[in-house]
């Protein structure tokens, strides 16, 4: 029998106030997790799909999973893409935003700099170049980036 467990990253909307005592909760069990600081309703479990399911249906975490419409099961966020999602949002000028429809840009990876490493596209706006990291239709983080500080993938 494979004892071994597939964790991931799920994602799991809680009521507005919740998170002081989810993340209280959360981390007395040791699970880890994730709330990004400006969607403090979204929240971030990173774990197997057994317990995931089990905090939420007893109650221990108050809230509703968000479901991948392509293959109707738990959202689940790829770790190299919740990793550069947390890299992007710890920056001092990161901001998050709800992910709207956006010009295609050239994905990139960054070369250089304390977010070397980190892969997302690249989106022009008024106000120059910006590397944006997306979380599968959920959010999305930018911060402005050079183009001198990334290579095309």
């Amino acid at each position: 029998m494979d004892s071994a467990k597939h964790i991931a990253w799920f994602v799991v909307i809680t009521r507005w106030g919740q998170w002081k005592k989810v993340a209280e909760r959360l981390g007395e069990r040791h699970v880890g997790f994730y709330i990004p600081p400006a969607y403090r309703t979204m929240l971030f479990l990173h774990t197997d799909k057994a317990l995931a399911l089990n905090l939420v249906n007893a109650g221990e975490v108050k809230g509703r999973f968000l479901i991948d419409h392509e293959t109707h099961t738990l959202l689940e966020v790829p770790d190299k893409q919740m990793e550069d999602f947390i890299r992007v949002m710890e920056h001092p000028e990161a901001e998050c935003m709800a992910d709207v429809p956006i010009a295609k840009g050239d994905k990139v990876r960054v070369v250089r700099g304390p977010l070397k490493g980190v892969e997302g596209e690249v989106v022009e706006t008024p106000n120059g170049a910006h590397l944006m990291v997306r979380i599968k239709t959920l959010l999305c983080a930018k911060i402005s980036i050079g183009r001198g500080e990334v290579t095309p993938l």
